[in-house]
């Protein structure tokens, strides 16, 4: 179809108005709102009217209508390209911001975590220094520490050390240490053993172990005792992976603990055995805190009992007044002393002494008593009183035995010329002379005088003694008849006798003289002579007390003892009298010398035996002979035969310084055929000895001269003829002057006062007859 020719506007208004169409358009694309109205061309083009236009109004409102659909759809395309760049644009600047912000959000965190980065390795290396320093400080201090330091891992294996433990292991450094056992290092295998077994205990278990005390070997070769505690060591976890230990040498403290339980066992040991009691109570509680047995030995109780008392709470401290010293003790630190007697709270009866002193213990006082038992001292004292007593008197017995000793020497010698000489009288006379009734009263009477002298000597402890091994029961039993007859007629004699006696070793005599002695004595006890006088024989066994018991306590050895008793039921003796008996010249009798018992006593003395007296006034009296026995049996003596008088020859020589005595002995000589010569003392008779040695055949010396003695003599007779023949005289026994002369070769020996038979007898054992 053919297209009406468009009217072209003139001049400008075409472009113009397709301009402003288009704006308008563009306007209307953009749904925009406008506001302007069409040109009035464009309008009249489309109003219809005119027929010459109308086609081409048709066509171009097609045109327009296209166009206009196309510029809407453009124009919406435009719209829609425009909203999609806008958004775009919009989400990119959108976009853009947010990554701007992002960026610098993320750079203000990166600029932050810098920051912080910072400050943490900053604070890192701070921790790292601090850590440093103090591994280094540890390090320092492990090494400097006088402890021994080690761990070890799970093996026992080490892992290290302080340098005092390395030093100990024979080490140079403690690096060393690493990866070495306990058998490595210088212990002893089973120290090695029991460090391995608690190190397991103590990993096994995770519980520390304390105090381990034990030895160790060093390697100088020393070994010390060490205090060890270990310790498990553990990870993160809490799994244990090793073993810490730490030890001390302990070798010096152990030393000085076992130094001190020595003297802690020493000190109990004293306080134990020590005889001195000793009591330590808390002075502000008054508790017993220690006691010893000896103590409590003294009070009659126990240790334990002792140690539950308060002595603040003792009647007895209050009765015997030790409380109040115990007191002020405690309050002014004043040792005091006092003795305490009366009964203890255990009824034991006290003689003490008490030492009462005060001293702190951590601030607090204490008392300690040491109390000394003074019921021994005083019975030592009374035995010592006793003892003085007993040497006073035994001192007055031996000042007075000395007395009776020179009157009984001075005695025999008299009674020598007169026994000498009614024997060589009663020789001289004929049987049926008169003169020989006299004779023999004479010599009667000097035998009782001479009995007396041996009294006295046996009281001085010189008597004569004829040694031989006796039967107690025998001799009483012999002297049965004399006994008989010595005693009242109204008087019971018995006797007990104890079958198989041990023998004793004493002189018969003597002891008859003792047994008779004590038998008159019970007779002339008993009123009106009525009564019992009982002799018993037994033998014990006798200790020190018992024999230092006895009248006169002459030390003598304990053992077997032959006992001879004499009691009555007489009228007992006095206590006040007892100590007196046995003195020389004391009786109770109206008449009497007083001889009997002294005698008695003295006999016994040279008997090596004792006495013992029993008597209470009222009840009789007993007395106790102790004589020790001997082993072997006792003899059997067969009866003298008389025998005629041996006569000799030759010269002998008598020296005696009493001039009665050597007529006397000269009579008796030439009787016996011996030629005499005499000397007054020893000088003249070593003179006359020197003169004529080879014509003298012995010499009889008396013991005591003036100038020179017998002992004397006889030396200086031995060394003018080794083999003199000597007889030596005495008053005093053979005992005393074999004593003197003991293996100097006397020949023989004879008493004063002798007969002639006893010389004729001795001469012949010295002269071969």
């Amino acid at each position: 179809m053919l297209q009406p020719p468009r009217r072209r506007p003139t001049g400008a208004s075409r472009p113009q108005a397709a301009g402003e169409q288009m704006q308008h358009l563009t306007q209307i694309s953009s749904g925009r709102p406008t506001c302007r109205r069409l040109s009035p061309a464009f309008a009249a083009a489309l109003v219809p009217g005119g027929s010459h236009w109308q086609g081409d109004w048709l066509q171009l409102a097609v045109v327009g209508a296209v166009f206009a659909l196309i510029a809407l759809v453009l124009g919406r395309m435009v719209q829609v390209k425009a909203r999609r760049q806008a958004q775009v644009e919009e989400e990119l600047r959108r976009a853009k911001d947010e990554l701007e912000q992002r960026v610098a959000e993320r750079t203000e965190a990166l600029h932050h975590a810098n920051e912080q980065l910072k400050q943490e390795l900053a604070e890192r290396e701070r921790v790292e220094e601090e850590l440093r320093q103090g591994r280094n400080m540890l390090a320092q201090i492990v090494d400097t520490i006088p402890q021994f330091v080690f761990w070890k891992d799970r093996n026992s294996i080490y892992e290290g050390c302080n340098i005092v433990f390395a030093k100990a292991a024979g080490l140079e450094g403690t690096e060393q240490i690493r990866g070495k056992s306990d058998y490595d290092l210088p212990w002893l295998r089973q120290e090695s053993d029991a460090y391995r077994a608690d190190d397991r205990s103590v990993m096994d278990s995770n519980t520390a172990k304390y105090h381990i005390i034990e030895q160790q070997q060093q390697a100088s070769g020393e070994r010390h005792w060490v205090d060890t505690t270990k310790v498990p060591l553990c990870d993160d976890s809490g799994a244990v992976v090793g073993v810490l230990g730490v030890y001390d040498n302990i070798t010096e403290r152990k030393r000085i603990e076992e130094a001190r339980d020595r003297a802690l066992a020493m000190l109990e040991s004293l306080l134990a055995s020590s005889p001195t009691g000793i009591l330590v109570y808390d002075g502000e509680t008054g508790v017993c805190v220690k006691a010893n047995q000896a103590v409590a030995d003294m009070v009659g109780a126990t240790v334990d009992q002792m140690l539950v008392q308060n002595f603040r709470h003792l009647p007895s401290w209050e009765a015997m007044g030790v409380r109040q010293i115990a007191e002020q003790v405690l309050a002014d630190g004043q040792t005091r002393s006092m003795q305490a007697s009366g009964a203890s709270s255990f009824g034991a009866n006290l003689e003490t002494e008490c030492f009462l002193s005060r001293f702190d213990v951590e601030g607090t006082h204490h008392l300690m008593i040491i109390v000394v038992d003074m019921s021994e001292r005083k019975r030592l004292e009374q035995e010592k009183r006793l003892m003085e007593a007993q040497m006073l008197h035994v001192q007055k017995l031996e000042s007075l035995g000395v007395l009776a000793g020179g009157i009984a020497h001075d005695f025999n010698n008299i009674l020598m010329v007169v026994l000498g000489n009614a024997d060589l009288a009663m020789l001289r006379v004929p049987p049926d002379s008169p003169a020989c009734e006299n004779l023999v009263q004479i010599e009667q009477a000097a035998s009782r005088a001479a009995d007396l002298a041996r009294q006295m000597l046996a009281y001085s402890g010189k008597g004569t003694f004829v040694i031989e091994n006796l039967d107690l029961n025998r001799i009483v039993q012999d002297m049965a008849p004399m006994l008989e007859v010595s005693i009242s007629k109204k008087a019971q004699l018995c006797y007990d006798f104890t079958s198989g006696l041990p023998a004793i070793s004493g002189d018969a005599t003597q002891l008859r003289q003792v047994i008779l002695n004590l038998v008159i004595n019970a007779s002339e006890a008993m009123e009106e002579g009525m009564g019992r006088i009982s002799i018993s024989t037994k033998h014990m066994q006798c200790d020190r007390t018992y024999l230092s018991e006895s009248w006169i306590d002459d030390r003598l050895p304990e053992g077997c003892y032959v006992v001879l008793e004499v009691s009555d039921t007489g009228c007992g003796i006095d206590r006040d009298i007892i100590p007196k008996i046995f003195d020389p010249f004391f009786t109770t009798k109206f008449t009497g010398r007083g001889l009997g018992m002294a005698a008695v006593l003295g006999i016994v003395r040279a008997h090596k035996g004792a006495i013992k007296v029993y008597s209470e006034k009222g009840k009789g009296s007993s007395f106790r002979l102790l004589l020790p026995c001997i082993a072997g049996a006792a003899d059997c003596p067969e009866p003298p035969v008389p025998q005629e008088l041996w006569r000799g020859s030759g010269t002998v020589l008598l020296a005696d310084d009493e001039e009665s005595i050597r007529l006397l002995g000269s009579d008796m000589l030439q009787a016996l055929g011996f030629d005499v010569r005499l000397a007054s003392d020893g000088r003249e008779a070593l003179e006359l000895f020197e003169a004529g040695m080879d014509d003298i055949v012995c010499v009889l010396l008396d013991l005591t001269m003036p100038n020179l003695d017998g002992e004397q003599t006889f030396r200086a007779l031995r060394a003018l003829k080794p083999d003199v023949k000597v007889i030596m005289s005495s008053g005093y026994n053979e005992q005393e002057v074999s004593l003197k002369l003991a293996g100097a070769g006397l020949s023989g020996f004879i008493q004063k006062p002798y007969k002639v038979a006893e010389m004729s007898r001795k001469l012949s054992e010295v002269l071969g007859g």
